[in-house]
């Protein structure tokens, strides 16, 4: 009997436990859905394009620039992907790991109010904001001091190729005795 007990105490603990766990996770969901998260994302990375696009054309003026942009494309696709994944697969654990539930639930409490939503909605142009502030006003000085204290880095020159090995020298042969 007592084995029973104990056996179902356990089981009910497991069964809690988990239900608390997917009660969480439940609730950072939400917390993404109501933080529109997979929109700041889009509107995120469309803010850098056209930054990252008169960077490049800039750095490279010579280059090809269709080529350019269908690189920048191509790697802003793979970005938006890549962040995707890392909000439905990691931030999930991440938050979980960093936050208790009823922060998470003060959290979406947040969201829900005026302010909470004014933040998501300008969350975008603040971020595109701070990247053109840091890639027009610093970025430069940034970029100075580095080749100041490491100075211009030339192309590689061709490697000398080894001289070749001179001839090992064979011992002189035996005199050979005379009787």
């Amino acid at each position: 009997m007592l084995k029973k007990t104990f056996l179902s105490l356990a089981l009910f603990a497991i069964v809690s436990t988990n239900s608390f766990a997917q009660d969480k996770k439940a609730a950072i969901k939400e917390l993404f859905h109501l933080m529109k998260t997979d929109t700041l994302i889009d509107k995120t990375f469309s803010s850098i394009i056209p930054m990252m696009t008169q960077r490049i054309k800039a750095e490279h003026p010579g280059a090809d620039q269709s080529k350019m942009n269908n690189l920048l494309k191509v790697t802003m696709d793979a970005a938006k992907e890549m962040t995707r994944k890392i909000l439905d697969d990691d931030m999930v654990v991440f938050y979980d790991k960093y936050f208790t539930e009823q922060e998470i639930n003060e959290f979406t409490n947040f969201y829900k109010t005026p302010a909470g939503q004014k933040m998501i909605t300008v969350m975008p142009e603040l971020q595109k904001e701070i990247m053109s502030a840091m890639m027009t006003k610093y970025m430069p000085e940034m970029q100075q001091k580095i080749m100041k204290a490491v100075g211009p880095i030339e192309p590689a020159s061709p490697a000398k190729p080894a001289a070749p090995a001179s001839p090992a020298k064979k011992p002189a042969p035996a005199k050979k005795k005379t009787n």
